[in-house]
């Protein structure tokens, strides 16, 4: 018999898709306490593209992480020097012209964007699943509900939802669904083309995953039995030519601001083992799907892979190559599902292939409309299979969503600081180097010095190759007054990074400190000449001279620093201090 609360009015269709859009914002409510973490600090706080519209400009032609000291050259990136996202610079612009930089606005939208994505996932889930029958329809719809409420609650989105910087996944998986909508829904003309074209466009300069619209596009056209005119590989041609505006357009400003590079590893390493890795990554993200506990922000990297994180991640590759092949034909609403989870995650198994350490949850964020699409289809099938157990069955369904939905409250708070995500994270990856530099860094950023020696002690000595934590760890001991132990250790890091402009910024304020004027406005002249637009080190280096008396070299550098900050009220009194100094020697 059919389920009685499909014909309720409380799930009227407005109404199904308003409780999946509040229950998407309840279960992440909490990250309105949150502040801003990790990657924000570089993309929002100090994002100088963010300051003026004409500095906005920039991300269109560079890759994505910006810098006061300007963009590195190209071999000096990284793999992130091939992440080319404007239109998240152009989203945090906005936000913050609105909010500033009070964390809880960028959390809002955030939130607003993910309650959106889980409505336009129910209405995809709704189309693929679609069938004739009063009865079929009815348990179509209620499996719709289900997949969708689990795509609300999942805990692996808390990565992509709680953090501001995850905000280009959000919205990358809104405009594919929102381009899959366009073209979908409705008869297939050349306006209706060229609208979902220019989203799937505008979704690749969110994140490059959107690369895969073309092709779960034709997964859901075929889940829903689109057809086209003339029939044939002609049709569907001419049906998909219009998309290729967006691409072509795409691929004009990627190739301006990055050329071909591609997030490869710069560093040689264990070659041979690399397939295994990208095995192991499928049994590690793909395990989340299921389970999702413990979440962490990032594991152990460069290690060889455990023999039973690559048996899981073969039995899924081969499991979801069997549902695929079955599905071909019996069950396109199974073949779209699987088809949606698989291909977003090539570009991220592809990175592991090649030596790119690629573990992350957010990268599930647009491969999960799969996953649930395939959930909906199992409790479709467990309905129309045994329709007189559909209230066991709506129970186990909403356990699993009750359960989510309890893990993902558990684990936002876990994103409310630098040091309750990295303490956690350490927690989950005890003796990792990596996250002591990160805990490091965190205690070093809240003046909890004594706490974070330590922990950069231990990545330093791990790591003695990497520059943060050498850089932070001289910090640490200028903070502590010990001059003795931080001024050996910057010269260190000026060996490692001699053109590095924050380590001379650094080792010229110590030098000050000690007394050492002379050798400080060295290193502050060599910092201004590697960044002339570095407005500190041009304020520090008019300071020094000032302590020195010599007011009249002052006055130029602390120009520019007022030049560069306006708003810089250090930066105005010294000048006016300069002026009266330099006024009363003349």
């Amino acid at each position: 018999m059919a389920n009685p609360a499909v014909h309720s009015g409380l799930l009227r269709p407005h109404h199904r898709s308003l409780l999946v859009f509040v229950v998407a914002l309840a279960v992440y409510a909490g990250t309105l306490r949150n502040g801003l973490v990790y990657d924000d600090l570089q993309l929002v706080v100090e994002n100088p593209w963010l300051r003026s519209w004409s500095e906005l400009g920039n991300a269109f032609l560079h890759p994505l992480f910006p810098s006061e000291d300007g963009v590195p050259p190209a071999e000096a990136r990284g793999p992130a020097g091939a992440y080319f996202r404007p239109l998240a610079h152009v989203l945090l612009f906005a936000q913050r012209s609105v909010f500033g930089l009070q964390a809880w606005g960028f959390h809002l939208v955030l939130m607003l964007l993910h309650a959106g994505v889980s409505v336009l996932v129910l209405g995809l889930l709704r189309a693929c699943l679609k069938t004739r029958g009063e009865h079929s329809a009815g348990t179509a719809e209620w499996a719709a509900v289900a997949g969708a409420l689990l795509f609300a609650v999942h805990p692996v989105h808390t990565e992509s939802v709680a953090w501001v910087s995850g905000c280009m996944d959000v919205a990358a998986t809104l405009l594919v669904l929102l381009a899959v909508r366009q073209m979908a829904v409705g008869p297939p003309t050349w306006r209706r083309g060229v609208g979902a074209g220019l989203l799937g466009g505008a979704a690749l300069l969110f994140k490059e995953v959107a690369v895969v619209f073309p092709v779960v596009l034709w997964a859901t056209d075929r889940a829903m039995g689109g057809v086209v005119s003339p029939p044939g590989l002609r049709g569907w041609a001419r049906r998909y030519a219009p998309l290729g505006l967006g691409a072509l357009g795409y691929a004009a400003l990627r190739l301006n601001a990055v050329g071909l590079s591609l997030p490869v590893h710069a560093e040689g390493g264990p070659s041979g083992l690399y397939p295994l890795h990208m095995l192991a990554l499928v049994g590690k993200l793909g395990a989340k799907l299921f389970w999702p506990h413990p979440l962490v922000v990032t594991i152990p990297s460069r290690v060889p892979p455990l023999a039973s994180e690559v048996v899981l991640g073969g039995v899924l590759l081969l499991g979801l190559a069997v549902v695929s092949w079955r599905a071909w034909r019996a069950s396109r609403a199974t073949f779209a599902g699987a088809v949606w989870l698989l291909t977003p995650l090539l570009p991220v198994l592809l990175m592991q292939l090649r030596g790119v350490e690629a573990y992350a949850e957010r990268f599930l964020y647009l491969p999960s409309v799969g996953f649930c699409l395939l959930v909906a289809v199992g409790v479709r099938w467990l309905l129309e299979r045994w329709p007189g157990q559909a209230r066991a069955v709506g129970l186990a369904a909403g356990g699993v969503v009750v359960v989510f939905a309890a893990l993902t409250l558990a684990r936002v708070p876990a994103w409310r600081d630098d040091i309750s995500l990295w303490e956690d994270t350490l927690s989950k990856t005890p003796d990792q180097p990596s996250i002591h530099a990160y805990l490091g860094a965190s205690y070093l950023k809240a003046r909890r010095v004594e706490d974070a020696i330590p922990h950069l002690q231990m990545a330093v000595a791990s790591l003695p190759r990497l520059y943060q934590p050498q850089s932070d760890l001289a910090v640490a001991y200028a903070l502590l007054g010990r001059m003795d132990l931080a001024i050996p250790q910057l010269e260190r890091v000026h060996a490692m990074r001699p053109k590095e402009p924050v380590v001379l910024h650094n080792l010229g304020l110590a030098l000050r400190k000690a007394e050492r004027l002379e050798e400080a406005v060295e290193r502050f002249r060599a910092a201004v000449m590697l960044s002339p637009r570095r407005a500190d080190s041009h304020l520090e280096l008019g300071r020094t001279l000032l302590r020195l008396g010599r007011a009249g070299e002052a006055v130029a550098p602390l120009e520019e620093a007022l030049r560069l900050r306006p708003d810089s009220a250090p930066a105005r009194e010294g000048l006016r201090q300069a002026r009266l100094a330099a006024g009363a020697t003349q």
